[in-house]
């Protein structure tokens, strides 16, 4: 990125359009999503979900929901918990081995987001190196709060669906129906590429990597409350 005389940005990656000039969010913005595509368009093109995923003790734990619907600030206040990351909005998966696995990638959390955690705001607080402040986001990498962030490749034992706007009153984790579960995960393959029957043979591979995960429903105000619920209902 360049900065301006006015005090503003261009941002420049390669095989596109320059950005700007815009204010430093929106250039950072620019250069981070393009990042990703660029991760994205890789040959092979990896497969990826539009979710979270963490490590909960010995088991992996997908986080799916609607955008909104706190994936990013569950994933982070588990993270701060010591539970390692897939990610906290995209996911890789592998469909010949039908596992998943980390996506590198900054956590993305709006100042609601942080209020409801703890480790992660200090850092912000300091300019840590990794850290990077928007005016309504924070671009925070994993790398920045633990060396070793990247939970191992895996089969998810449990797929928690996040309640978009159930964000009132005590945090419930309750047991609901795996098929409800894995129809929404497979509605979430980003990066797909083909004819429409790969993309169904795809399909089937991820609901087949999850034919054996538990699921559950999550809401709740405070994510940092579904944190500790998610920790005590799993390790039930």
């Amino acid at each position: 990125m360049l900065r301006a005389p006015d005090g503003l940005f261009a941002a420049h990656a390669p095989g596109r359009p320059v950005f700007g000039p815009a204010p430093l969010a929106e250039a950072w913005s620019f250069v981070e999503w393009r990042a990703t595509e660029d991760l994205l368009a890789q040959e092979p093109a990896p497969v990826c979900l539009h979710a979270a995923g963490v490590r909960l003790g010995s088991a992996s734990v997908l986080l799916v929901g609607e955008a909104g619907s706190g994936k990013s600030t569950l994933a982070a206040a588990l993270f701060e918990r010591g539970h390692n990351l897939w990610g906290d909005d995209l996911v890789r998966f592998a469909p010949k081995e039908g596992v998943f696995s980390a996506f590198p990638r900054s956590l993305k959390l709006d100042n609601k987001s942080l209020s409801c955690l703890h480790l992660i705001p200090g850092l912000c607080s300091k300019a840590t190196i990794g850290t990077f402040l928007a005016p309504d986001c924070w671009y925070v990498s994993p790398a920045a709060i633990r060396r070793s962030w990247q939970a191992p490749s895996d089969r998810p034992r449990s797929v928690v669906l996040l309640e978009s706007g159930a964000h009132r009153g005590p945090a419930r984790v309750e047991r609901t129906s795996e098929g409800a579960a894995a129809v929404l995960v497979s509605q979430r393959l980003l990066g797909r590429r083909g004819s429409a029957e790969e993309q169904a043979r795809l399909t089937v591979q991820v609901l087949d990597a999850l034919g054996d995960a538990a699921a559950y429903r999550a809401s709740g105000g405070d994510p940092a409350a579904i944190a500790v619920a998610l920790e005590q209902e799993l390790a039930a």
